[in-house]
């Protein structure tokens, strides 16, 4: 269904672009690596990193464990890494909680999106991640295109998810969905070339970018060293970012065919839960209420925030998805 693809990376010309090229990446990770350290410090957690090796696509990435307790895997938003969901680990007791990068994300291997379905692969993925931490079936938590990942394993292979929560819009999933125009600018050629070119982005960028996709909440009270990670795993991610864009959509629209349809929604028979932003600038609650609708075993609650809820309100979400699992699990019982 998927295929793991080197991407190319602008200025690989020559031997010494691609020395200079290298020498950046592994800087970059250098400073992913010291920041989410200090990430996992100032939030009191202890996670211990898991490297998976994947079978589709055939690809190696990292989850960080933590927790124990019935499994919870964690999917990250675009451009991001697992480390991202700090704020709201405290608030899911209880639960070994899986925080994964999605492919091409954090430290995940490259992955060149061109050419694939990308709707098999994001079920694919799901799939191939749980094989790989050795679980027949597990809840999901998915943040924006984490939120997509989820909802689409659902759909193709309902048997391996015993819930699904959308936390804040899922990315282009659902029909109206938009791509932010940040994100449409990677993925044209004068777009990518300006990104490769500039430099890192630094926390200060990222926090000033997330507050503007995300609300101001969403970077109050979080160090800077979240914002440190997430500008490294932007810098390492962005040629397979710019390749999913591609995928994607054409300009800011989705590309036919590629979102979640009410046909599918209203076949899909895992308990689902949308937890929604009343600010989201992706798309309004309204679009996850008639997702909701549609699926038998539906519902979206709506919380104040934006675009980046785990940040503005943990321990509501983490209420909300707690309460949720409770009861699937009584359910199942």
């Amino acid at each position: 269904m998927g295929a793991s693809r080197r991407v190319a990376v602008s200025g690989e010309s020559g031997g010494g672009d691609v020395d200079r090229v290298e020498r950046r990446r592994e800087r970059q990770r250098e400073r992913l690596r010291t920041a989410e350290a200090e990430v996992l410090a100032a939030y009191g957690i202890e996670a211990t990193s898991v490297s998976l090796t994947l079978s589709d696509p055939p690809l190696t990435t990292r989850a960080l464990r933590c927790g124990d307790g019935p499994p919870l895997v964690l999917l990250h938003g675009g451009s991001m890494t697992g480390v991202v969901w700090a704020p709201l680990v405290a608030h899911l007791p209880g639960r070994t909680l899986y925080l994964a990068d999605l492919p091409g994300c954090g430290w995940s291997d490259a992955f060149d999106h061109a050419g694939g379905d990308f709707a098999a692969h994001q079920a694919a993925f799901v799939g191939s991640l749980l094989d790989a931490l050795g679980l027949e079936r597990a809840a999901v938590v998915g943040a924006s295109l984490g939120g997509w990942y989820a909802l689409r394993a659902a759909i193709a292979v309902p048997d391996r998810l015993l819930a699904v929560v959308a936390l804040t819009a899922p990315a282009l999933a659902l029909p109206g969905a938009t791509i932010p125009l940040p994100m449409a600018l990677s993925g044209t050629r004068v777009g990518r070339r300006l990104m490769t070119s500039a430099s890192p982005p630094s926390a200060a960028t990222m926090r000033r970018l997330l507050a503007a996709i995300g609300g101001k909440g969403s970077v109050r009270d979080v160090p800077d060293a979240m914002f440190d990670a997430l500008g490294a795993a932007s810098s390492l991610g962005l040629p397979s970012a710019a390749s999913m864009v591609k995928a994607q959509a054409r300009w800011r629209r989705p590309r036919p065919g590629i979102q979640v349809t009410g046909e599918e929604l209203a076949a899909c028979p895992v308990p689902t839960l949308f937890v929604w932003g009343d600010e989201d600038k992706v798309q309004p609650p309204a679009a996850g209420a008639r997702a909701a609708e549609l699926l038998p075993a539906g519902r979206v609650e709506v919380v104040a925030g934006g675009h980046g809820l785990w940040f503005d309100q943990p321990a509501r979400c983490g209420e909300l998805i707690t309460d949720f699992l409770a009861e699937v699990d009584r359910s199942a019982a």
